[in-house]
């Protein structure tokens, strides 16, 4: 009788250590998958962040030209015609 009670008191704490080391791998996993996740996020903004410098720098350098061949016009270096053509091929 003494036998049956220690092997079911035995059974019921091996049975707890295996709930519990169970919970403790599922949060591991699913830890790992966030950080994966965060790191991913983190890819993205970076590109976008990298994206949106090389926008805001290329459009103050087509500010800059436009304005350059603006007062080469206006110095009458060059004429109307040839300030539009170097206009649109900024532009495109």
């Amino acid at each position: 009788m003494l036998n049956y009670l220690v092997y079911g008191i035995a059974i019921i704490i091996f049975a707890t250590v295996i709930i519990i080391s169970g919970k403790a791998i599922s949060r591991g996993i699913e830890a790992k998958q966030n950080m994966k996740h965060k790191s991913e996020d983190e890819k993205i903004a970076i590109s976008d962040t990298e994206e949106n410098a090389n926008i805001s720098n290329s459009q103050p350098n087509l500010i800059d030209q436009i304005n350059d061949l603006n007062k080469l016009k206006e110095q009458g270096i060059i004429s109307d015609e040839e300030f539009k053509k170097a206009k649109e091929k900024i532009l495109n």
